[in-house]
């Protein structure tokens, strides 16, 4: 996909789930939705107080990730770090694609290189299992405690079973070591060689980085049994950040005034990871979040209002760490572009001496 057709995708998909938005809220009312958001007050400052703890936790599941020999940066300017890429992720369509490797490449004076894709794919592994977990108990119970039509629960089975799928076939990679990565650039290597007689430079640049990426493949297929007591600790601080975020929307709940229950926060939460999950390349979830909220909660006996006021919240949380992961990335070019001028400062400086 070339960058025109990828831009053009991205502002598609941002336009249509806007456009699902603006429906939404018009369908639903300005006067309700209004008198949702007035209700938080300054309950707001509290949810952006727990959102913090929740930064906190996968911050520090990214840090232990990082092998202890290697951590060249403190764990509150990786949690910088961290908020930068998350933003990246939440406002492209790229999602993960993007802002997961782009995390490592902010901290590569302090990490090295290799080690900070092999503690980004280890924290992300470990997070999206927690995450499949939530998932799997969220479905059921969802089934369970609502009225769901027949198609939607065909499409839940189905997306369970592609979950478990999923998790069995990592796990196979992961115990007989597959390499799934690196043996597919190796054999891109090899079917490049037969097209040449002698070696291009092409070739060689596929077999170094096959290298590389065997090197961050080890690392990921090894790191339980090098560092289990890592694994389980990583494993509990996802899970705490997941639960942080049921507790956020008891309380959200609660302050609106809403029948709050932390069985309502759990299926609320699991949905949500649903959405994220289908819908990574809409630009901030648009539409798609609100109007699966506003399902939600419809099933569980509230208003679509409340539901898309939920959603809207959230969302409004969500801006306030994009807002700092943003300020972060323009510190981090201008420290950047600094570092540049110092350079070629020094290399002129040097030269004059020379001459």
């Amino acid at each position: 996909m070339n960058k025109t057709v990828f831009n053009a995708f991205q502002t598609a998909s941002f336009l249509a789930g806007a456009g699902l938005f603006v429906y939404l809220v018009r369908q639903t009312g300005l006067t309700a939705l209004a008198h949702y958001l007035g209700m938080m007050g300054w309950g707001f400052a509290l949810i952006i107080g727990l959102s913090g703890f929740r930064n906190c936790a996968r911050a520090g599941s990214w840090y232990l990730s990082i092998e202890p020999n290697k951590r060249g940066i403190t764990f509150w300017r990786l949690m910088n770090v961290m908020l930068a890429g998350e933003a990246i992720k939440y406002l492209t369509a790229t999602g993960p694609l993007l802002g997961e490797p782009a995390k490592a490449a902010m901290v590569r004076h302090q990490v090295p290189l290799l080690q900070g894709f092999s503690s980004v794919l280890v924290e992300n592994l470990i997070y999206y299992l927690t995450v499949f977990i939530f998932m799997l108990a969220g479905l059921p119970a969802l089934a369970w405690l609502t009225e769901v039509p027949g198609n939607l629960k065909l499409a839940g089975y189905i997306l369970m079973s592609t979950i478990t799928l999923a998790v069995l076939v990592t796990w196979l990679a992961i115990r007989r070591r597959w390499f799934v990565l690196a043996r597919a650039l190796e054999q891109l290597a090899r079917l490049t060689n037969r097209r040449a007689s002698e070696p291009r430079p092409q070739r060689r640049r596929i077999e170094a980085i096959a290298i590389q990426v065997r090197a961050v493949e080890d690392n990921l297929y090894s790191f339980y049994a090098r560092r289990r007591g890592a694994f389980y600790l990583i494993f509990s601080l996802d899970m705490c950040a997941h639960l942080i975020n049921v507790v956020e929307v008891y309380i959200i709940l609660a302050l609106l005034k809403l029948p709050a229950t932390l069985s309502i926060g759990f299926l609320v939460e699991a949905v949500t990871k649903v959405i994220n999950m289908v819908f990574f390349f809409v630009p901030t979830r648009a539409g798609v979040y609100e109007s699966g909220n506003a399902l939600l909660l419809q099933a569980l006996g509230m208003s679509a209002a409340a539901g898309i006021a939920l959603a809207i919240i959230r969302k409004l949380r969500a801006f306030v760490w994009v807002g700092y992961g943003l300020v972060v990335i323009g510190l981090l070019m201008l420290r950047n572009n600094a570092e540049r001028r110092d350079i070629l400062k020094v290399e002129r400086n040097t030269l004059k001496i020379e001459k």
